[in-house]
């Protein structure tokens, strides 16, 4: 943890020198392009043309920000070009796989680290220890690289990352009579304060105490395995195979989760079937006191209102959770995976690239302002981070590494559904906990 400690040193360091006022919601890319290495003797490249799958470029806050850099990048380096393909995020995997399929070419793909099975298992992507420079590929954390372990080896690297975190209106908690710096550190002080808040905002417009998404969705999935985990939590082995849910520390995790979802959707505090997008709407509104989230999710509050940063802040999940849970988090990283089968031009230009993508001149805008995130390279250790992000460093480092097997975003999705069946569809706890452990066990012997 020495190199993640490092980086979370120099982000509390560069709060000191973050500006203490708003913060605008979008920011373009440097107009002064930061040279990510040595452009000198390109006149006698040959031209090299990039395909770029990014789901980032079908999202208004972050698709300005990625054309311009890749302008910039291209005026650079004028003998590539990057050809942006913009997928929506949850057609992403299928969109690849069906293009491919069909003959097309894919060079650099920006996602989530869960399309690793799928992709890797399909021969469509490569390591990055293949594509990138070794010297380069050393500066990643590799805390948060071994989060792309699959199989044989690491498949993708991280843009930046990110704990799973508490977004909090700081201005709706307030006017409650509450207090961030005594934010719950337990579960029965975190209910306290949902109850407090709860009986305060009783026939107002505020829609959701704690937010909390369980939609039938692979992202809700996500959410809800970090929130298992926050409570104590395995949900793989080391080895890849699906843990023993009936185990007794397993079990007592995932009834203990369920049930707090169940506390939340019963009593009204959080919406039932929701998307992280819609509480990112919400909160941007300013209808929500508090939803987890990551970090990134900031992006699409600020659409909602630019002057957002002035009431949002965040902290970790509490340190003690149910019987055994000590709020530990999963990593969470946009990523860059990169196409099979390059050729070392196409590998030389894509180095560049990702170097000029992972630098401090480039990325502390996009840190501060639109993607909120904590450095995962050493080339960004210097960005400052945007004040929101004070209160979840707390938690950068209290994260744990989960295998990531081939089945990893079916078994999430179940526990979505798992979610749904307990807290809605009125399915004991039980038959809950039994109906996933059959549903994971399916999908993981595919």
């Amino acid at each position: 943890m020495k190199k993640m400690l490092a980086l979370a040193m120099a982000f509390v360091m560069s709060l000191s020198l973050a500006a203490c006022g708003s913060t605008p919601a979008s920011t373009p890319a440097p107009s002064e392009p930061a040279s990510a290495a040595s452009a000198e003797g390109t006149e006698n490249k040959e031209p090299v043309n990039l395909r770029f799958y990014n789901y980032a470029l079908s999202e208004t806050a972050k698709a300005e920000w990625w054309e311009e850099t890749i302008a910039n990048f291209e005026a650079e380096y004028d003998w590539i070009t990057v050809e942006p393909i913009s997928v929506d995020y949850n057609s992403m995997v299928t969109t690849l796989t069906n293009d491919l399929a069909s003959g097309l070419t894919a060079d650099m793909i920006y996602g989530e680290i869960t399309w690793v099975p799928a992709l890797a298992d399909a021969g469509f992507i490569d390591k990055p220890e293949n594509v990138l420079s070794p010297e380069f590929y050393a500066g990643y954390n590799q805390d948060v690289l071994s989060a792309f372990q699959y199989n044989d080896g690491i498949y993708g690297v991280p843009h930046y990352m990110t704990n799973w975190l508490i977004f909090v209106n700081k201005d709706l908690i307030e006017a409650a009579g509450l207090s961030m710096d005594q934010f719950p550190t337990t579960e029965a002080d975190l209910k306290t304060w949902i109850e407090t808040l709860a009986e305060y905002y009783k026939g107002t417009d505020v829609s959701t105490i704690f937010g909390m998404t369980t939609a039938e969705v692979a992202a809700t999935g996500m959410a809800l395995n970090g929130m298992y985990t926050a409570f104590g939590g395995t949900l793989f082995n080391d080895d890849g195979t699906l843990a023993d849910l009936n185990e007794a520390t397993n079990k007592t995790a995932m009834s203990e989760m369920l049930d707090f979802c169940k506390y939340l959707i019963g009593n009204g505090y959080t919406q039932e079937n929701l998307k992280l997008k819609d509480y990112r709407a919400s909160f941007g509104a300013g209808n929500v006191c508090m939803y987890v989230d990551q970090s990134w999710g900031y992006a699409q509050i600020g659409e909602v209102d630019a002057n957002a940063a002035n009431f949002t802040v965040t902290a970790p999940l509490p340190t003690q959770l149910g019987t055994n849970g000590k709020g530990l988090s999963l990593v969470s990283a946009h990523s860059f995976l990169f196409g099979a089968g390059l050729e070392d031009s196409h590998k030389e230009a894509i180095d560049l690239f990702i170097q000029y993508c992972t630098s401090n001149e480039v990325m502390e805008g996009y840190l501060n302002n639109i993607g909120l995130a904590f450095p995962a390279h050493e080339n960004m250790a210097d960005c400052k981070i945007s004040p929101i992000l004070e209160g979840a460093a707390k938690g950068v480092n209290n994260t744990v590494y989960q295998p990531m097997p081939a089945a990893l975003a079916s078994v999430q999705t179940e526990m979505a559904t798992a979610a749904l069946n307990y807290t809605v569809n009125g399915m004991s706890l039980d038959d809950t906990i039994a109906d996933f452990i059959t549903q994971a066990e399916y999908y993981m012997n595919q």
